[in-house]
């Protein structure tokens, strides 16, 4: 009896997240685009409404695998996030809403068997799995090496890191091919580290040369904190190729509706907002 109360507890705080977030959406697309009528933005709103007071059945329900916490891809569980948001906005414009369930991004595959989940929101576009229907590419990744505009370094090709301080991502040995690790493996100063915070943290009070890591988190840093060290001018050098991101989902419905969804919202321009609220 618990636990029956526990979900349906959880049910109605991820309704109500969600006509929140609907709410805040269209308020922000009225600020950005005065073309939207306020006949259409309190249509949506009434429209919101209507689902929160048709108890069960009036939100269709999609419980997807996420990531932990990774600004700003994903802030805060079952919150805010450049991710979690360009998923949520694609369901949202096909009549759903999304539950996320956080797990570490190795245990995404069996989580989503062991909660029966719907969809797991992040994997390479190019993995295959049996039981596994992969949707579109709908995120891009781009690894990129930074630099203060100051020391005036020429980084045009990854080989150009060799003689230089460098500070990268967990793992980016593991992740960024042979030509990484020869360049690399002539810098002065290599180190890599966990927190990626910090390693922006010490490119800005100049204890590095160079730091690699996703363009995104850097703009999203960069966009949260300013003034001081921060106003010091810098040069991304995009010497890594992007990679796109899909969906994975239990049913091929399901994947056809999130491909929609995605495609609805590039259409709208509703996801490029997504992204400027994040980046720009």
């Amino acid at each position: 009896m618990r636990l029956i109360t526990t979900k349906v507890a959880r049910k109605w705080i991820n309704i109500l997240k969600t006509v929140l977030f609907s709410t805040f959406r269209f308020l922000f697309l009225a600020l950005l685009a005065p073309s939207v009528s306020a006949t259409s933005i309190s249509e949506e709103l009434t429209e919101s409404s209507q689902k929160m007071g048709s108890a069960n059945h009036a939100l269709h329900s999609i419980d997807m695998v996420a990531g932990l916490p990774k600004p700003p891809f994903i802030i805060e569980e079952n919150g805010a996030g450049l991710q979690l948001d360009l998923i949520r906005e694609a369901f949202i414009s096909v009549n759903h809403q999304v539950n996320y369930t956080h797990l570490p991004l190795g245990r995404n595959i069996s989580g989503f068997k062991r909660f029966n989940a719907e969809g797991i929101a992040i994997l390479p576009s190019d993995y295959q799995h049996p039981s596994i229907f992969l949707s579109k590419p709908y995120i891009t990744y781009q690894n990129v090496a930074v630099s203060l505009t100051d020391d005036d370094l020429s980084i045009k090709t990854i080989a150009e890191l060799s003689g230089k301080s460098v500070i990268a991502f967990q793992n980016a040995k593991k992740f960024l091919g042979d030509e990484y690790n020869t360049s690399i493996s002539l810098s002065t100063d290599y180190r890599e580290i966990a927190d990626q915070m910090q390693q922006i943290e010490m490119l800005f009070s100049r204890r590095t040369e160079v730091i690699i890591l996703d363009v995104s988190i850097f703009k999203f840093f960069v966009k949260s904190h300013v003034g001081g060290r921060y106003s010091q001018g810098y040069t991304i050098h995009p010497i890594f190729a992007e990679r796109g991101y899909a969906a994975g989902f239990n049913t091929k419905q399901h994947r056809d509706m999130f491909d929609h969804g995605i495609t609805l919202i590039k259409e709208q321009g509703v996801y490029q907002l997504v992204l400027d609220r994040y980046l720009q």
